[in-house]
C-alpha cells in the first residue's frame, strides 16, 4: 500500500496475505493519519529510501527487461530490470533459440531447448548425427537404427568397424565384397565363388584365370591352341595362382599335321584345329565350275573346301538379278558379253530402262519409265506429247456424245475416242471455237494415237 501527501515522500507498505489482524490495523491507522504528516517528519518514515519501478520509470538496457512485478519496492533502478535469456549460454545438450531471447531467465530449462543428444535411444539404435544438436525430445524423432541392424548382401559384406554407425545404407554400413569386383570375362577372368562374400576390391584377389586367359596370352605350345568353345567356357578355370595348363586347355592344329599324297595342306586351315576341319584337301585345279561361274586361275592351288564354287570360282552376270529392286530401272540382259562379266553391278550386267531415254520431238516418256526396258524403237519408251493432257486432264466421251454437245467450260475437259477394226485407238480432243460459230468442235490439229493407259 503506497500513500503520498503534498510534499511528503511516497510511502509504501507491502501487505501479504499472511499479515496478522494487528498488523493490518497498524497499517490502516498509518494510512488514515497520513494527512497529518508533515514533510519535516522524516525521522518517522520507516522506509524512506524505498520506491517502486513504476514510480522510477526505468528504461532497461539491451538484453535486460522490466521485472515481472513492477510494483515491488526497490532501492534503485537497477533492481527494476532482470537479465533475459539472450545473455544465457546454453549448456551441453541444450540449444538456444532467438524465440527465447526476451524471456527472463538464467537456466537451460527457461532459455534453451533440449537436443536429441540427451535423448536415450532404444537398443540397436543411436542418435541421428544430423539431429544431435537439434531440439528433440522423442526417440522416434531423434534415433535411428545402427549399422549393426543393417543386412549387407550382394556386392556388399559386413564391416564390423561400422557396427555403431547410425545409418541403414550399404555405402555407410558395409564394405565391398568380391561380388562388387568386375572380373573381365573378355580377358578370361571369372569370379572366385569361394570369395563371393569376402571383402575384396581387386581382380587379383577376387578373380580366377580361365582357358580364355591362356588363349589371349598365347600360352599353348607351337602347333597347338585353345578351341573357341573351350575358351568361351569360362567354367574351365585354372587353379588359383596358376597362369597356364596345357593339359586342360590346349588342342593340336592343322599346322602340326602332314598331308598324304595328291592332297595339299589347306593353308587357310593352318590355324584351325585338326579334329574340326579337313587339314588336307583336293585343289581347285581339279574342279569344274558350275553354270554362272568361271574358274579363278589364281586359286588353282587352293583347297576346294566345303563350298568349292566359292573357293575356286567367281560369279558372272548370268547369276546377277537385275530386278532385285522393282524400281531399280534395270532389266536382265541377253547379251552374252554382259553375261560373262564377273563385275557384279547393274551397269555391267543389266540393260537400262526408259528412264534416261531421249524422246524425239513432239513426244514424251511414257508413265513409269523405270519399269519399261529400253529398245531401239522410240515408241517403246515414248508417246505423243498430247497423251498426258488427255490422260490426266480430260475424259473420253461416250459413243453417243460428241464435242458439239459440250458447253464452253466442259469443252476443254473432253476428247473423242475412235477404235478401228484392227483395235487401234485414235484420240481427238475437243476445242472451243468462239468465232464464227461459238461452239465446241473436234480439234483435228491434235489427232493422237498410241497413248499409254487410254
Amino acid at each position: 500500500i503506497c500513500v503520498k501527501h503534498q510534499s511528503t515522500p511516497l510511502l509504501c507498505f507491502s501487505v501479504t496475505a499472511f499479515a496478522t489482524t494487528k498488523m493490518k490495523t497498524i497499517i490502516l491507522a498509518t494510512i488514515l493519519g497520513a494527512q497529518s504528516w508533515k514533510s519535516k517528519d522524516r525521522t518517522e518514515t520507516v522506509a524512506k529510501n524505498l520506491t517502486n519501478c513504476i514510480e522510477l520509470g526505468t528504461t532497461c538496457s539491451e538484453n535486460y527487461t522490466h521485472t515481472s512485478d513492477r510494483n515491488r519496492m526497490v532501492k534503485s533502478a537497477a533492481e527494476c530490470c532482470d537479465a533475459t535469456c539472450a545473455l544465457w549460454t546454453c549448456g551441453k545438450g541444450w540449444k538456444g533459440s532467438v524465440s527465447y531471447h526476451d524471456n527472463i531467465g538464467k537456466s537451460n530449462e527457461k532459455c534453451c531447448d533440449k537436443t536429441c543428444s540427451l535423448v536415450s535411444c532404444p537398443s540397436g539404435q543411436g542418435t541421428i548425427p544430423s539431429l544431435a544438436n537439434e531440439p528433440g525430445l522423442e526417440a522416434s524423432y531423434c534415433c535411428a537404427d545402427l549399422c549393426s541392424q543393417h543386412a549387407c548382401y550382394g556386392s556388399w559384406t559386413t564391416d564390423p568397424s561400422k557396427a555403431k554407425v547410425v545409418n541403414n545404407t550399404n555405402e555407410a554400413c558395409c564394405q565391398p565384397s568380391c561380388q562388387s569386383v568386375t572380373c573381365d570375362s573378355s580377358a578370361g577372368l571369372v569370379l572366385d565363388v569361394s570369395k563371393a562374400d569376402t571383402a575384396g576390391t581387386t581382380s587379383n584377389f577376387c578373380c580366377l584365370k580361365t582357358c580364355k586367359y591362356m588363349s589371349l596370352n598365347s600360352e599353348c605350345p607351337a602347333g597347338y591352341g585353345i578351341k573357341p568353345a573351350v575358351a568361351a567356357n569360362l567354367s574351365m578355370t585354372l587353379p588359383s595362382g596358376v597362369s597356364s595348363s596345357n593339359e586342360t586347355c590346349c588342342s593340336p592344329k592343322c599346322s602340326s599335321k602332314t598331308c598324304p599324297p595328291k592332297t595339299i595342306a589347306v593353308r587357310a586351315f593352318a590355324n584351325d584345329f585338326a579334329d574340326s576341319v579337313a587339314c588336307c584337301q583336293a585343289t581347285c585345279a581339279t574342279y569344274t565350275c558350275p553354270f554362272g561361274w568361271v574358274a579363278v586361275v589364281a586359286n588353282d592351288d587352293n583347297p576346294q573346301g566345303a563350298a568349292p564354287a566359292e573357293a575356286c570360282c567367281e560369279r558372272t552376270c548370268a547369276l546377277f538379278n537385275c530386278r532385285s529392286e522393282s524400281n531399280s530401272g534395270w532389266f536382265n540382259s541377253t547379251d552374252t558379253n554382259k553375261l560373262s562379266s564377273t563385275i557384279q553391278s547393274y551397269k555391267t550386267c543389266c540393260d537400262t530402262s526408259c528412264v534416261n531415254y531421249t524422246c524425239p520431238a513432239k513426244s514424251v516418256l511414257r508413265p513409269s519409265p523405270e519399269t519399261r526396258p529400253s529398245t531401239a524403237v522410240s515408241t517403246t519408251c515414248c508417246e505423243p506429247a498430247m497423251c498426258p493432257e488427255l490422260r490426266d486432264n480430260r475424259t473420253s466421251m461416250a459413243d453417243d456424245v460428241n464435242c458439239n454437245m459440250k458447253n464452253q467450260s466442259e469443252c476443254g475437259k473432253s476428247f473423242w475416242t475412235f477404235t478401228s477394226e484392227a483395235g487401234v485407238k485414235t484420240f481427238v480432243p475437243c476445242k472451243f471455237q468462239a468465232k464464227p460459230l461459238n461452239l465446241c468442235r473436234l480439234d483435228d490439229t491434235n489427232i493422237t494415237t498410241n497413248c499409254s493407259g487410254l
